[in-house]
């Protein structure tokens, strides 16, 4: 089930905040409702802005972080409540390869932002190992969406992306599919706090 979304660059759950708590909650109340239990969390919602350094303002910087670290805290803690009350369940954080390394030097609050992510998704998995909730996380590189679709249209910036990348292609949201799908079944069941890199 898809329930999240992102529209109009403020990520949103059945029309909630991802970085509001009292909508969280308001979110996985109405999830409930429909579908009785929670199995699954995928964490897909993200932004990205690409700006020099010395022009990131704090509101850029908060953005970035509520959305990209403090959002997958914020739902997962909400819907794991209700995963242990039903023997546990699967969370996987879609974040980034940029989470693991320096990518771009215009995107300083994003990097940080999904490294933050990436150990959020290996804290959590301690955390809620008791509960029988398993924790990962998918690194793409870079997959083109409506997030980086105006830098990539740039032929230079899209063919130094595609020459720096082994496969020599730039991924599709598609891509990504195979290693969520695994991260949330019982084929990974002994499978926790992994960051599985889907990067070409």
């Amino acid at each position: 089930v898809q329930a999240i979304h992102q529209a109009g660059g403020t990520a949103e759950a059945f029309g909630a905040d991802l970085t509001d708590s009292a909508q969280i909650c308001q979110f996985a109340v109405q999830v409930l409702d429909r579908f009785g239990r929670v199995d699954i969390l995928v964490n897909n919602a993200g932004v990205a802005k690409f700006i020099d350094f010395f022009e990131t303002t704090e509101e850029d910087w908060d953005w970035h972080q509520n959305t990209n670290c403090k959002g997958i805290f914020l739902t997962s803690q909400a819907v794991a409540r209700e995963m242990v009350k039903t023997g546990g369940g699967r969370i996987v954080n879609v974040t980034s390869i940029s989470g693991e390394k320096a990518t771009n030097p215009l995107q300083v609050a994003y990097c940080t932002s999904k490294g933050g992510a990436n150990m959020l998704t290996k804290i959590m998995a301690l955390a809620l190992a008791p509960y029988n909730i398993t924790v990962n996380a998918v690194l793409p590189g870079t997959i083109e969406t409506d997030i980086n679709r105006d830098v990539l249209a740039d032929p230079k910036v899209r063919q130094g992306i595609i020459e720096a990348t082994p496969l020599k292609c730039l991924g599709q949201p598609e891509d990504v599919v195979g290693a969520v799908i695994l991260l949330a079944s019982d084929e990974s069941k002994w499978t926790t706090g992994a960051l599985l890199v889907v990067d070409g």
